[in-house]
């Protein structure tokens, strides 16, 4: 809450996995009514990672102002077991 009330239009605001550790349902509603105010109402840069899919709807209903990335990793089973030698 300290951050919605103290960002400007000019603040880089980074939010990790907001509404994590609640029900999905909760952590979905917590989440989407946060990037909203900020998409919204603070009108700032924004990088907001999560885990809920649904949130990619913002980006359609805000667009141009919002853009959706998804982001993958590949994990070297013999790279990860020689680096533990």
């Amino acid at each position: 809450s300290d951050i919605l009330r103290r960002a400007t239009d000019r603040s880089l605001v980074i939010l990790d996995e907001l509404g994590r550790g609640t029900s999905t349902h909760d952590g979905v509603a917590i989440a989407h009514g946060t990037l909203e105010h900020i998409i919204t109402q603070i009108r700032c840069t924004c990088l907001f990672v999560t885990h809920y899919p649904i949130l990619t709807d913002l980006a359609k209903a805000y667009k141009p102002m919002v853009e959706s990335y998804y982001m993958a990793f590949f994990r070297d089973e013999d790279e990860e077991h020689l680096r533990r030698r």
